[in-house]
């Protein structure tokens, strides 16, 4: 069942297409484990579908899948006369269909590869439209900037289209609008410039590189901040436990915020309810009293 895509159910004598996961001895007999979760499947269905992938004119690059929900395919294409992405669509959509179909509707978006991570990170999170990309280097991550109007979308409904464009790019990707990168620019400033050691211009470094909290901060490389200070091993460890303990800090006043917040929401719903109950008891009394 673990194997199986979520909601999904079988019956006997239904042909069912699936990818062999593993191979193991059972006692006298051989155990085939069958899978229908891994993105495997997907490549698979790919070849059968699109001839130009068998014959090694198109290829798949990159795939990242969530069973049932939705899966990211990025292709390219050696022959230029040929469109990697109309390709594997095909003709009104039906190779693409048939793909969807044998997966129970799952969603896929293929995607145009590139070796350039600030054409493939757009291209991974659409349908969203992206303004910038800023690749933080020593991170590993990317923040991508996009309009306010985007923002749901490049996120995507439970963070679905970020983290599989993360997948399939191989970086952390986060989504910021400008206003909200101008906010985080001048609070990791201030934050880095009160731990003692950290000069301004140190500060203003750490967030040139895409350190924008002290989380981030407590997992940089010691040599590579000792280089950026030009600090000793000592004022580093030094540096790094503030920003341990910074972060414990916050973390503690996030989670006290989010209980007041849903002991707030819970006495508002009483009280709409009590509010409630008391416009429909007036409203009854008010029919008896015509009646």
């Amino acid at each position: 069942r673990s194997e199986q895509i979520p909601g999904e159910t079988h019956h006997p004598n239904e042909r069912v297409r699936a990818t062999v996961f593993e191979v193991r001895k059972s006692g006298s007999r051989v155990k085939i484990i069958l899978s229908r979760i891994r993105p495997q499947l997907v490549q698979r269905l790919f070849e059968q579908e699109i001839p130009e992938i068998v014959d090694g004119v198109i290829e798949v690059k990159a795939m990242a899948r969530e069973p049932g929900y939705r899966s990211k395919v990025a292709v390219v294409s050696s022959d230029q006369r040929v469109d990697c992405v109309g390709a594997c669509v095909g003709v009104r959509g039906n190779r693409i269909k048939n793909i969807v179909d044998e997966l129970g509707g799952e969603r896929i978006d293929i995607v145009r590869w590139d070796e350039n991570l600030e054409v493939l990170i757009p291209n991974a999170l659409q349908p969203a439209e992206v303004e910038q990309v800023i690749l933080c280097k020593m991170l590993g991550r990317a923040i991508v900037l996009v309009n306010e109007d985007q923002l749901s979308l490049a996120i995507g409904r439970r963070g679905q289209n970020v983290r599989l464009a993360s997948k399939l790019s191989g970086w952390d990707i986060e989504i910021m609008t400008q206003d909200e990168l101008a906010e985080s620019i001048d609070r990791a400033v201030q934050g880095y410039s009160s731990l003692e050691g950290v000069e301004q211009a140190l500060a203003e470094r750490l967030v040139e590189e895409g350190f924008l909290s002290y989380d981030d901060l407590s997992i940089i490389e010691p040599v590579d901040l000792m280089e950026m200070g030009s600090l000793s091993e000592d004022q580093v460890n030094m540096i790094v436990e503030q920003a341990e303990a910074k972060a414990e800090e916050a973390e503690a006043a996030a989670i006290e915020a989010r209980k007041k917040k849903r002991e707030a929401d819970r006495l508002a719903a009483i009280e709409a309810e009590k509010e409630a109950v008391e416009a429909q008891n007036a409203e009854t009394q008010n029919a008896e009293a015509q009646d």
